[in-house]
């Protein structure tokens, strides 16, 4: 075996390592993304059983389809307060499913039909917010999601216990 031979060998046996680094880091990303992803999923299943959030859910589903802002503010502060919660709640979850970090096929397996219920009753309020505070971003990503979860027929599907 020559000279050249062995620098053959080596650089090809370079070539190959610089290749199986590459695959590692790539699976070694593909892991944390997936690890990540997961801890997401837990965490925003979680936030649902908040007895905040819960006693917020149970107002505001009390409460008419299409409540407005004057309406709203006549049932008092704990249903102001309430509305806020269930707005926020998913305005952060909207947002985080736009950029990626939760996949919108498990938020709408867990509660998707509960977000366009919620709309449905905080729609008009939301919009009275957004001119009556000149806030016209207000809760614009709890909007984009129900948009989302109804462009892909949320309302059409059947239950879980019935598939």
């Amino acid at each position: 075996m020559t000279l050249g031979d062995i620098a053959n060998i080596v650089e090809i046996a370079g070539v190959a390592a610089v290749i199986a680094a590459i695959i590692f880091g790539w699976l070694q990303v593909s892991h944390y993304r997936n690890e990540s992803r997961t801890a997401a999923l837990m965490e925003l299943a979680r936030s649902f059983e908040d007895k905040d959030f819960t006693e917020a859910y149970l107002l505001v589903t009390s409460l008419p389809r299409q409540i407005s802002l004057a309406e709203l503010q006549q049932k008092g502060e704990a249903y102001e307060n309430a509305a806020l919660r269930i707005g926020m709640k998913f305005e952060t979850i909207g947002l985080m499913i736009y950029k990626g970090y939760i996949p919108i096929d498990a938020l709408e397996d867990l509660v998707g039909e509960a977000a366009i219920a919620l709309w449905e009753v905080l729609r008009v309020w939301i919009h009275e917010m957004r001119e009556d505070r000149s806030h016209h971003t207000f809760m614009e990503w709890f909007q984009w999601l129900v948009d989302r979860l109804e462009e892909r027929g949320r309302r059409k599907r059947l239950p879980a216990f019935e598939i």
